[in-house]
C-alpha cells in the first residue's frame, strides 16, 4: 500500500496489529494484511491459524501450476487418469470448457454445473475483490487525512470530530473492526453527546479549554 494523504499519517501495512500469518511466519500484522473473511474467522475462533493475502495468493498460484503440470503428465503417459482429465466442464464465469484439473474440488463437487468456476476465474475474482477493498480503504483514508489537515489548518470548530473519524478509520485497518456509535440519537437528531458526538462537559468536548 502506498503512502496516503498527509505524510505524517503512516502506512497502515506497517502498523503493528494482533494477527500472525501461519504461512510466512510474520507476527503482529494489521488486519489490512488479511482478507475480511480470514479476519472474521480469526475473531470467531481466536485459536484459528490464518494466512495473509500475499501467502494466500502464492498458494493459489502454486496449486494451479501443480494441477496444470499433473494434467499434462497424465495425458502424456496415458495412465488411468487420462480419461478423467480428458473430461471437460464449463466454467460459469468465462464459459470455456475446461478439464477437471482446471477446477478446484470444491467448485466441482459443491458448486456443480452452472455454478462452478475455474481456478483462473476464481483467482481473478479474489484479486478484483481485494483490489476493490484496498482502493476503497485508500480513498476513505486519503479523504479523512485531507479533512484532518484542513481542519487543523483552519482551526475548524469540529476538528476533534474530524480527527476522530480519521483515527477510527486507521483503527479499522489495524483491527478489522468497524467503529460503533455509542448511545442513541437525542432531540433534533443529535447523538448522545450532542452535535458532533462530543461530550460538551468534557475537556475534549469544550475544545480543550
Amino acid at each position: 500500500m502506498t503512502t496516503l494523504g498527509v505524510s505524517s499519517g503512516g502506512d497502515p501495512s506497517q502498523w503493528h496489529g494482533a494477527f500472525d500469518c501461519v504461512a510466512c511466519g510474520r507476527k503482529r500484522l494489521p488486519a489490512v494484511e488479511f482478507s475480511a473473511n480470514a479476519v472474521s474467522k480469526k475473531r470467531a475462533e481466536p485459536g484459528r491459524q490464518i494466512s495473509c493475502k500475499a501467502c494466500t495468493r502464492g498458494a493459489a498460484e502454486t496449486e494451479r501450476a501443480l494441477a496444470a503440470a499433473t494434467a499434462k503428465l497424465r495425458v502424456k503417459e496415458g495412465g488411468d487418469g487420462a480419461d478423467a482429465s480428458a473430461a471437460t466442464h464449463e466454467c460459469a464465469a468465462c464459459k470455456r470448457s475446461r478439464p477437471a484439473d482446471a477446477f478446484s474440488n470444491k467448485q466441482l463437487n459443491q458448486k456443480g454445473p452452472g455454478k462452478q468456476r475455474c481456478r483462473e476465474c476464481c483467482d481473478a475474482a479474489d484479486a478484483a475483490d481485494a483490489s476493490s477493498a484496498k482502493t476503497d480503504a485508500e480513498v476513505r483514508l486519503t479523504r479523512a487525512r485531507e479533512a484532518s489537515a484542513n481542519a487543523e489548518k483552519t482551526n475548524a470548530p469540529d476538528k476533534l470530530a474530524v480527527f476522530a473519524r480519521e483515527a477510527a478509520l486507521e483503527a479499522e485497518l489495524v483491527t478489522g473492526l468497524k467503529p460503533k456509535r455509542i448511545g442513541g440519537r437525542g432531540r433534533g437528531g443529535r447523538g448522545a453527546f450532542g452535535r458532533g458526538g462530543a461530550n460538551r462537559n468534557s475537556a475534549l468536548g469544550r475544545g480543550g479549554r
